[in-house]
């Protein structure tokens, strides 16, 4: 295997999850007065903001052809939640009428927009037309050169590269040579928005495709059997197979990854003044596949953008093609980035051929010494007051302290509290005291931005606190939850605990083991009712909350 040598940085490890979002569902032959949509999900951890999304359909009449370029509005697509874009909002499926979309194509403004691209009379480049008006045929049944029948192309990009794309009616995972022979899509975005403003169709780019060899028929379209789960689509044949915004049934247990080690060292002999990322790829795990997800790209990134992301700002620096006969046991040799600049973050990824097992890793400046470390931080509540203690093992060039607390959702600085260190650096433990008015009776939650002397900030653990009057030792909201979603507030900060949420037939659902925190946060739950139990291991006290969720 090649190895890389590049100009990079000194960082440290941590391992995120990318928050990786594909389409989920496509209404491609709506009925008589009914709307199309495309759905999207997000299988990750943690929410996605749509506003560097882009949908691409391809469109064709008898003396014309070309694409429509959607651009999504800046939302956000909860955590294994959906997220829906149709002609009409709300929209009528199959035999549903008036079901809420997130947007509606047509009406478009803002940070999202529709747009028309028609080939040249030359075959070499588009134009820029008008939109059709009050657009209910995005993904217009097509006949393209390589493919008979009804054919339905729609591709997904993320700033500005590929992410999923999906064929209906297509034999293969190989787009048609009537696809693929089709100039680049110039124009691709507006000042501002995410990514990049040129795009291709060829193989190379998009790898294999997600398909379905059928014809949608009348009132009908296309669907993953299991939320997010690759490969695993099909024709919605029947009424009320589609479900905006609402569970295709979990792929819990279905998904795959790829198996992977990555270590950083710094400065390793004889490297002086350089750090070496060395990463491998081990195997494989459930629907992930060794025949139909490698060649995996890994690709080194300069991570110029939101830090933790990949997203237009950044720039590759270098890749490696990793094949499934390069698949070896983590203990054998790897393969190596030289890194040696010390400033900027960079992301070590993992673009499998499908899209669906993709990864990011994260190599944040570890290797030099962090502004703040923090001992400890507790929030307790005093009757009407919240009492905030926190304690930092050494400062450096540190300003001092934003106290910020979150009662409806939105984070709020309430005080700022300036370093004890008079130059802000200290090799001493230094503890801070505050003491908040609060006499709200829900839920709040605090955490603490420390802010160096150049502006720039990291944040602390988040701590919760219940609302005045409240008792309990474990607080559940909200509860009936509407949304899906509830948090939990345990009462003693200190203790660690093992907590389990089960369904009323038994079956565990989600753990969580050795949770230090004295709150958490449960998502993407299904209308129904749920235990959960929670036990200190160090004492063998155990207890039991009952969660209702009415509706989502």
């Amino acid at each position: 295997m090649k190895k890389i040598l590049l100009t990079l940085g000194l960082f440290g490890l941590v391992l995120v999850g990318k928050s990786q979002t594909v389409l989920n569902e496509v209404y491609t032959d709506p009925g008589a007065g009914k709307n199309e949509f495309i759905e999207l999900y997000n299988t990750g951890i943690g929410k996605q903001s749509t506003d560097c999304f882009t949908i691409i359909t391809y469109w064709q009449t008898a003396t014309a052809k070309g694409w429509y370029v959607i651009d999504l509005p800046a939302d956000s697509i909860a955590s294994k939640g959906w997220w829906t874009i149709a002609s009409a909002d709300p929209a009528n499926v199959q035999q549903q009428t008036g079901v809420d979309m997130n947007a509606n194509w047509n009406t478009l403004s803002g940070s999202g927009y529709l747009q028309t691209y028609q080939l040249n009379a030359l075959g070499t480049g588009y134009t820029l037309i008008a939109n059709p008006s009050s657009l209910n045929d995005l993904m217009p049944s097509v006949s393209v050169t390589g493919a008979s029948g009804q054919n339905y192309f729609v591709f997904l990009l993320q700033n500005g590269a590929p992410i999923n794309a999906f064929w209906g009616g297509g034999p293969s995972a190989t787009l048609p040579s009537g696809i693929t022979s089709m100039p680049n899509l110039t124009g691709l975005t507006k000042a501002g928005d995410c990514g990049g403003g040129t795009f291709d169709f060829k193989p190379s780019t998009w790898g294999a495709v997600e398909h379905v060899n059928s014809a949608p028929g009348s009132d009908n379209g296309y669907a993953r059997t299991s939320d997010g789960k690759c490969g695993a689509w099909q024709k919605t044949a029947k009424p009320g197979d589609h479900t905006p915004n609402v569970t295709n049934g979990s792929a819990s247990g279905l998904a795959g990854a790829l198996i992977t080690s990555q270590v950083l060292n710094c400065n390793p002999p004889p490297f002086s003044g350089q750090s070496i990322v060395t990463y491998n790829i081990s195997g494989v795990s459930g629907d992930a596949s060794l025949t139909a997800d490698f060649p995996v790209h890994i690709l080194l990134y300069y991570d110029f953008g939101i830090i933790g992301q990949l997203d237009g700002a950044d720039i590759a620096k270098g890749d490696h093609t990793f094949t499934s006969a390069e698949v070896k046991p983590a203990a054998s040799a790897t393969d190596t980035f030289h890194v040696d600049k010390k400033s900027q973050p960079v992301l070590l990824i993992y673009k499998t051929a499908r899209g669906c097992f993709d990864k990011i890793v994260s190599l944040t400046n570890s290797c030099i010494p962090l502004p703040v470390k923090f001992n400890s931080f507790t929030a307790a509540r005093n009757h009407s007051n919240v009492v905030l203690k926190w304690e930092t093992a050494f400062e450096q060039n540190n300003k001092g302290f934003a106290i910020e607390r979150n009662i409806r959702g939105v984070w709020e600085q309430v005080s700022f509290v300036a370093s004890q260190s008079a130059d802000g650096n200290s090799n001493n433990a230094l503890a801070y005291l505050f003491v908040d008015l609060n006499d709200v009776k829900g839920i709040t939650q605090y955490r603490i931005r420390q802010v160096d002397f150049d502006a720039k900030s990291s944040f602390s653990e988040i701590r919760a606190v219940r609302g005045e009057g409240q008792t309990g030792k474990t607080v559940v909201f909200p509860n009936p939850s509407l949304d899906g979603r509830v948090s939990v507030v345990f009462e003693d900060a200190t203790v660690t605990r093992d907590v389990s949420l089960s369904d009323m037939s038994g079956r565990i659902l989600k753990q969580w083991k050795g949770v230090s925190n004295n709150n958490i946060q449960i998502d993407n739950l299904i209308p129904g009712m749920y235990s959960l139990k929670i036990v200190v291991p160090e004492t063998g006290v155990q207890s039991v909350e009952k969660i209702i969720v009415s509706k989502r």
